[in-house]
């Protein structure tokens, strides 16, 4: 596994060994027994052989930045799309039977007015989402190869307990009182917990008839951001305001970031990014991986407010 570490790789790694799955991580700073050395995009990798893996999780990446300066879309070139290249044939030279590689709905538009699948056109805008869409294409063009069976996952935005990102952001305001109160916006997100993602992971591991497919993971229902709120609220055991802020407030706020930005030269917390997150449209259908392998998710971002905000209590 690549991306061990990470959030969704840690949740995946603590599942695989409750099931007594031996798990060998690879990465740039390995130590200690079960770690393979490989600092992803600098050149082939060995040490795959030796242990020869049934199956390789793939969820290593550059972390998603709004980067989109030509040393930005070079590092993530780097490590996504070359790292990928490299990892997709010491696995295919090491026998592994599954590849099975973490994407991203970045490589899709947003703010389309209907929910959109996989046979919807990628549209990605970020160095992130072209780097993800073409790993993808590498991915899947190796399904086959030495036997070996590889798909792909799209999931949109993940939540959980030790997540990180916008919404973590976004929790942690309005639990100190710093988060205004967001006006209605027809905009919707999709969204997925990290348990049902692991568990996708495990069942296109499992299946033959997943072999070079694409399959989006995503909640059934999809959120908008001042739904978002009033659940944390509520979880919190405060009533949502009746009041909010003007739209034109945000859209001046989020301006004034951006003008900001370009003169510090860095990210600051609310630019017309994050307005585009808040207000957006970005709803995605996961009805192909229920249709075909008969996957449904068990939770849902209602349910578990509780759990997120409970985790910083």
């Amino acid at each position: 596994m690549t991306g061990a570490g990470g959030f969704i790789g840690s949740a995946l790694t603590r599942r695989l060994e409750e099931l007594n799955v031996r798990v060998h991580r690879l990465s740039r700073n390995a130590s200690g027994p079960d770690t393979i050395a490989a600092d992803l995009g600098r050149g082939p990798i060995t040490g795959l052989t030796e242990v020869r893996p049934e199956v390789v999780f793939h969820l290593a990446a550059r972390v998603h930045m709004v980067d989109d300066s030509k040393d930005a879309e070079a590092e993530h070139i780097r490590i996504t799309v070359d790292g990928t290249r490299y990892l997709l044939q010491a696995a295919a030279d090491a026998g592994a039977k599954v590849f099975v590689f973490f994407s991203s709905s970045a490589v899709m538009a947003e703010g389309a007015a209907s929910a959109l699948d996989e046979k919807s056109p990628p549209a990605p805008t970020t160095a992130y989402g072209r780097a993800k869409l073409r790993a993808e294409e590498l991915v899947l063009g190796m399904n086959g190869n030495g036997g070996m069976r590889t798909v792909c996952l799209r999931p949109p935005l993940v939540y959980g307990r030790g997540q990180k990102g916008h919404l973590s952001r976004m929790i942690r305001m309005i639990e100190r009182g710093a988060f205004p109160p967001l006006p209605e916006y027809t905009g919707k997100r999709s969204v997925v917990h990290v348990d049902d993602l692991v568990s996708a992971a495990l069942l296109v591991a499992e299946r033959p008839e997943a072999a070079g497919e694409m399959y989006i993971v995503a909640e059934p229902r999809a959120y908008s951001s001042r739904e978002i709120y009033e659940m944390v609220l509520r979880a919190l055991g405060k009533k949502p305001p009746r009041w909010h802020v003007p739209r034109a407030a945000l859209a001046a706020a989020a301006f004034a970031g951006d003008i900001g930005e370009r003169l510090i030269h860095r990210t600051l917390p609310f630019d017309s990014t994050a307005l585009s997150k808040l207000s957006r449209n970005a709803v995605y259908s996961a009805a192909k991986i229920e249709r075909e392998l008969g996957f449904k998710p068990v939770k849902s971002f209602a349910a578990s407010a509780a759990d997120l905000v409970g985790e910083r209590a």
